[in-house]
């Protein structure tokens, strides 16, 4: 079991952040840069979902959520305890796609987490991945509310904040992390990947270098097929010494947001390389 207790460590780098993505301020993120950096390239407006591949022409995943199929959960882990304040996520119909299924997750307001854990080994120095989701938000999921709202995180097996996260976060989807480790206050990182668009599916793919050394972390993330970070480097790494992860998925969040959340992910997939986490299921342009 991995009971994953202890708080957050945001702070007041967090508050920061968080008041340079209300005022718009944007920098640059560049394949040369290292942790601290508050940008990505042109977060103001939503890219729209292109065409996405075809499962069959590409290789396959090395795990895939297969929502549609006769037990739906099979793939993930049974975490209880990654309820905490908030019913089990359930299966339901896709939204807008026909014939699909999803995982729909609630946490009401002052509930704290349901997520649950694919069934992939966990990730060491070294390790590489692509990482596929294809998430919708409801219209009236609180994208703005004032408090952290994590949908996947790589957690670090021990306590605290994990080393790599993607949150919503002032009406944007945001790669995060660092807030936990040997030194949070340096190694905090927040960069926006773009707008959390209510009333439709957003893809997001993931490419990350698990490594402690600045140099060999790295991480890429695509929305709706347009690439928003390039080769980002995270001053602590994408993992914490000694500490291997493992990938969760859901709503984990403050529990002082007293709104409540609904988020469906429509479809994820695990993959070594980008056209195969990118095969998700959804509406095609």
């Amino acid at each position: 079991m991995r009971p994953t207790t202890g708080s957050r460590a945001h702070g007041l780098l967090g508050l920061a952040v968080s008041f340079l993505l209300v005022a718009g301020v944007v920098v640059g993120c560049s394949s040369g840069g290292s942790g601290g950096s508050t940008g990505s390239s042109n977060p103001a407006d939503a890219p729209a979902l292109t065409g996405v591949p075809d499962p069959a022409t590409v290789p396959a995943p090395i795990w895939a959520a297969n929502l549609s199929g006769p037990n739906p959960l099979a793939n993930f882990r049974d975490t209880p305890y990654n309820n905490d304040g908030a019913p089990p996520p359930s299966i339901v119909d896709a939204p807008d796609v026909s014939g699909a299924k999803a995982v729909r997750y609630t946490v009401p307001g002052g509930g704290k987490r349901t997520e649950l854990e694919p069934q992939v080994p966990s990730y060491r120095e070294g390790g590489e991945g692509y990482f596929g989701f294809a998430w919708f938000l409801p219209e009236d999921f609180p994208v703005n509310a004032d408090g952290w709202q994590v949908v996947a995180q790589w957690k670090n097996e021990g306590e605290g904040s994990p080393p790599i996260e993607v949150k919503v976060d002032h009406g944007q989807f945001v790669l995060d992390g660092g807030a936990g480790g040997d030194d949070p206050r340096q190694n905090y990182f927040s960069v926006p990947i773009g707008p959390a668009v209510t009333g439709r599916q957003t893809d997001v793919v993931l490419h990350i270098h698990f490594s402690t050394d600045p140099q060999k972390a790295a991480v890429d993330v695509w929305m709706n097929g347009q690439k928003r970070i390039d080769g980002y480097h995270p001053a602590g790494g994408t993992r914490y010494s000694s500490d291997d992860s493992y990938l969760k998925t859901g709503i984990y969040r403050d529990s002082a947001i007293d709104q409540t959340a609904m988020l469906y992910l429509v479809d994820a997939r695990v993959a070594t390389s980008y056209d195969s986490a990118a095969a998700l299921v959804g509406p095609k342009s």
